[in-house]
């Protein structure tokens, strides 16, 4: 059998701009971490996305599934027009989407989602159980209706579907190498984002950009001084990564990462480097609260605490724990779709 993930595959990103280089992989670079991990679990035959809305699509005879990650955003007012063009597609051919996500900073789950949208979801469940990023969007699909899921979270921390991973944590050395990562530069930034952007660069840690957004003036709040201070450490520390190989052969120098960047730690933890996650939406508390992913409160981060303290908070107990039975709801899911036999059984 053959799996097809819709997915712009077919780009060389050398021949184009920065921001065109981030459009391709939809404004984030952390979505490379995801594919990434599709890739190696499913081998897929690519079908780029403009091929589904132009007259260059077929459907092929051996392809017996399709899996697309356009529904990981839903917000409240959006269709998804696109998708339902690939449901024409294909026929009645299954179209399996991972890592269906509610979008909303409240958590709010009485939220209205568009009715083409609940017509989508409900159609797609028709023909294969949709795989839901965490407990808060399956509740908000089961208000509308929506029951045939499976809460399997974000593939990316599938990487290698191996039941036996483990984080194992060395002790804190004074010599250990730290990066980091920081949600959008966008709008003003909170006084305890400007602390850890300011403990970030007073330790010069490395840093991986995930998308287009410069720091601004505005990012801290008019303050020049610390504009120029987290300029200067961004232009010797920040890297922006368009391979994967890149940007694995950079983590893999650290022995912590820690940050708002759900994909910017996860790239480190499935490298087996220990990180600490500071939660900033609800797509990022659904997926670490599954996987017992350690976190901490933006607003709970202090300047004069040292490094070695939020690595000690950085504690795989529970994830490690819980890795097991996450790997076999993932699988169990796989097998409701039929898609173990691709995933290798």
């Amino acid at each position: 059998m053959a799996v097809g993930l819709f997915w712009n595959d077919r780009v060389s990103f050398e021949k184009h701009e920065w921001a065109k280089r981030f459009f391709f992989l939809g404004n984030n670079t952390g979505n490379l971490v995801f594919i990434r991990a599709l890739k190696d679990i499913f081998h897929p035959v690519m079908i780029p996305l403009w091929d589904v809305t132009s007259d260059t699509f077929r459907d092929r005879a051996d392809i017996t599934h399709y899996i697309t990650t356009e529904l990981i955003w839903l917000t409240p007012n959006q269709t998804y027009p696109h998708v339902w063009t690939m449901l024409k597609r294909i026929g009645d051919k299954p179209l399996v989407p991972i890592s269906v996500g509610v979008q909303s900073m409240a958590r709010n789950v009485d939220i209205t989602l568009h009715p083409d949208t609940v017509k989508l979801l409900r159609t797609m469940a028709e023909r294969a159980v949709l795989g839901v990023r965490g407990e808060y969007t399956a509740a908000v699909l089961e208000k509308n209706g929506i029951v045939n899921f499976r809460i399997i979270g974000c593939p990316s921390l599938y990487q290698g579907m191996n039941e036996k991973f483990r984080v194992e944590k060395k002790p804190f050395d004074p010599a250990m190498r730290a990066c980091c990562n920081f949600r959008t530069f966008y709008g003003t930034l909170s006084d305890p984002e400007r602390q850890f952007l300011t403990f970030c660069a007073n330790r010069d840690l490395g840093f991986v950009e995930q998308n287009a957004f410069p720091l601004t003036l505005e990012n801290c709040c008019g303050d020049e001084y610390q504009f120029r201070y987290l300029q200067d450490w961004l232009k010797r520390q920040m890297h922006v990564f368009f391979r994967i190989e890149d940007w694995l052969a950079w983590v893999r120098q650290y022995d912590f990462s820690l940050g708002s960047r759900f994909h910017g730690n996860v790239i480190a933890v499935t490298s087996g480097i220990p990180a600490l996650t500071m939660v900033v939406d609800s797509r990022m508390d659904e997926m670490t609260r599954l996987f017992r992913l350690p976190t901490l409160p933006m607003e709970d981060f202090r300047l004069e605490k040292p490094l070695e303290y939020y690595y000690d908070l950085a504690d795989y107990t529970d994830f490690n724990k819980a890795y097991p039975e996450r790997m076999r709801v993932f699988r169990d899911f796989l097998q409701r779709n039929g898609l173990a036999e691709a995933a290798g059984g």
